[in-house]
């Protein structure tokens, strides 16, 4: 399952390394990632990820080191274009 999380950090030094170190020791891998300065107060990454676990446990873990400010889990949007709209549910025999 894919998973994307928007991490606001601190600017020092070390704290992108940290975040992606946990990412990969957590066993998520990591499929894109792109960091950028934040409004001066420190760094905003985005990071999408792919696993078996669950997304929330990799935010709670993200959430306890000491850099991170706030971690967002962004939702997945699932579509299916070649899906059928909803059609009327009819009984055998009720319609002839």
């Amino acid at each position: 399952m894919n998973h994307t999380l928007r991490i606001q950090l601190s600017s020092v030094e070390g704290a992108v390394i940290r975040a992606l170190g946990l990412i990969e020791r957590r066993g998520y891998s990591l499929n894109k990632c792109s960091v950028s300065e934040s409004d001066g107060t420190g760094r905003e990454m985005e990071v999408s990820v792919t696993s078996t676990r669950p997304g929330d446990l990799l935010k709670r873990q993200l959430e306890r080191l000491h850099d991170v400010y706030h971690v967002e889990l962004i939702p997945a949007v699932i579509s299916n274009p070649n899906k059928p709209g909803a059609r009327p549910i009819t009984r055998k025999g009720a319609l002839q």
